[in-house]
């Protein structure tokens, strides 16, 4: 009898184990899955597709753009992003690369950096800018990733294009 007990108790444990883990990634499956996310993301940008971009948010996703208040909630950052596209900006390209990944349980934090050109209404010239970006994806009840918080900030300091100019009207 207490042979039997045994063998059950280990093959409950063995296949406990295993459904637990099943759904485990590794860091590079969960790194390529952010980067296709990522990519589809920028496209949704670039075509200008709101409720695409949006589908990547969770629906309390913080959002903490560059220059810009904070955005709490989904509906903040969808007020958000139609202000940007009534001003006549548009995104023409987007993209990302992804530095590096931590996990925290069924929350991931990515590390990286970004290049987007934009067109801006009553400018001819497009503006590139680059920097860096912190997000962090929460993992869902179904295994897909959504954005829980997002911050960037350009590498470009204004103030030092100002410093340029004030120096430029002196002379």
């Amino acid at each position: 009898m207490k042979k039997t007990s045994l063998t059950s108790v280990c093959l409950l444990a063995a296949f406990l184990f295993t459904f637990n883990n099943a759904g485990a990634q590794t860091k590079d499956e969960l790194k390529a899955k952010i980067e296709k996310l990522n990519k589809e993301m920028g496209a949704a940008m670039v075509s200008g597709n709101s409720e695409k971009s949006l589908s990547f948010y969770t629906k309390d996703a913080i959002s903490m753009p560059n220059f810009e208040p904070m955005s709490e909630g989904i509906e903040a950052i969808k007020k958000a992003n139609d202000e940007m596209m009534k001003k006549g900006s548009k995104v023409t390209s987007f993209e990302t690369t992804t530095l590096e990944i931590k996990t925290y349980g069924n929350i991931i934090t990515e590390i990286g950096t970004y290049k987007v050109i934009m067109t801006m209404a009553g400018k001819t010239d497009p503006m590139q800018d680059m920097g860096k970006y912190l997000t962090i994806w929460e993992k869902q009840k179904d295994g897909s990733l959504k954005i829980k918080v997002e911050i960037w900030n350009t590498d470009n300091n204004p103030m030092a294009k100002m410093d340029k100019m004030e120096n430029m009207e002196k002379k």
